[in-house]
């Protein structure tokens, strides 16, 4: 009975850190990658190419937001019980 109940917050826990996961991610190939959305973005600040520098933002926030949104998808998956207060019936 104690695993039912704290799966909502065990879900927010891990919504909370997927976006911490991100972040660190996303900040590590700025510091010292050669691949990824990071370094892409990074580059583009040093050769002041700003119309990628929005594009690695806009794909940096798409792709968090699109991360924490499939973890919320599959919690609401796996406790159909569970209904947030305000949410949708």
């Amino acid at each position: 009975m104690i695993l039912p109940s704290a799966a909502p917050n065990i879900v927010t826990g891990l919504s909370i850190g997927m976006g911490t996961c991100w972040f660190c991610l996303v900040t590590a190939e700025m510091i010292s990658g050669q691949y990824g959305i990071g370094y892409y973005t990074w580059e583009s600040y040093t050769v002041q190419n700003y119309a990628n520098i929005i594009v690695g933002m806009l794909l940096i926030g798409v792709l968090g937001m699109g991360s924490s949104a499939l973890i919320r998808r599959t919690g609401a998956w796996l406790m159909p019980w569970y209904r947030p207060e305000g949410g949708k019936s």
